[in-house]
């Protein structure tokens, strides 16, 4: 299952979380990658590895000092699926993530 056009959105600096399901249940030895980049071809900005399925859920915490000293503005995001037997599969494709403005740090 791919998802196209999963566009997110929010306030640098700030907790936030990203729950991510599957029609396929998650198993243990499989792996989430959450990959933030300015382009596709920029270093990466951001990552965050999962390998933990509470109630059948891939959680993604981004802490506030993961982006912190990020700029402002339009980056790229994927997630991908890497199952224990090695398959890989994007289940969210490249989309547009934005970091917004924040007024208080």
């Amino acid at each position: 299952m791919t998802v196209k056009n999963t566009q997110l959105a929010m306030v640098r600096g700030d907790d936030e979380s990203i729950t991510v399901t599957c029609s396929e249940s998650f198993a243990a030895g499989d792996r989430i990658t959450f990959t933030v980049r300015q382009s596709v071809e920029d270093p990466i900005a951001l990552q965050k590895i999962v390998t933990e399925f509470p109630a059948g859920e891939a959680v993604i915490g981004i802490r506030p000092e993961d982006t912190a000293g990020l700029d402002f503005g339009d980056y790229v995001y994927d997630i991908q699926l890497t199952r224990r037997d090695g398959t890989v599969t994007t289940i969210i494709e490249p989309a547009r993530f934005r970091l917004k403005e924040e007024v208080t740090y």
